[in-house]
């Protein structure tokens, strides 16, 4: 305030806000909620389709990968598809019908497991690429 004027006391009390032509306001609101909750439903949808909080219908996909181990007989499954399959002679393995989303994968190999964490997209394959193994037990040697 400047010197010279005079402070109003019911400045506050006499105040109006200033009025907006009948309809224009109100119409100019719906547009920016109707805006706002078509951006928050795709973000929504987004972030559900991206959690593992759901496993959408037909939701399966294929892991694949290759095993280098120091003999034959390792082995590949997901806690999700239990079913062990062999690892190929040339250290290959395809795992199909996986639930989408964060999976598991164990490589059984001479009694142990590593896991492999994997991400499978939906009616899709990922490729996990080379998981080597190797025993650091020594057989036992009778005297």
């Amino acid at each position: 305030m400047s010197t010279g004027e005079q402070f109003d006391p019911d400045y506050y009390v006499k105040w109006r806000p200033p009025l907006i032509p009948p309809g224009q306001g109100r119409q100019v609101v719906r547009i920016a909620i109707f805006v706002l909750s078509g951006i928050l439903i795709i973000m929504a949808a987004v972030a559900l389709w991206r959690s593992n909080l759901i496993a959408l219908p037909g939701g399966r996909g294929t892991i694949v990968g290759k095993v280098i181990a120091p003999s034959e007989g390792a082995v590949v499954f997901t806690l999700a598809n239990p079913t062990e399959i062999p690892v190929g002679v040339d250290g290959r393995f395809t795992l199909p019908d996986v639930p989408s989303g964060r999976q598991m994968l164990y490589v059984g190999f001479s009694g142990t497991a590593w896991e492999v964490e994997v991400n499978v997209p939906n009616q899709g394959m990922v490729d996990v690429g080379v998981i080597t193994v190797e025993t650091t037990a020594e057989a036992i040697r009778e005297r």
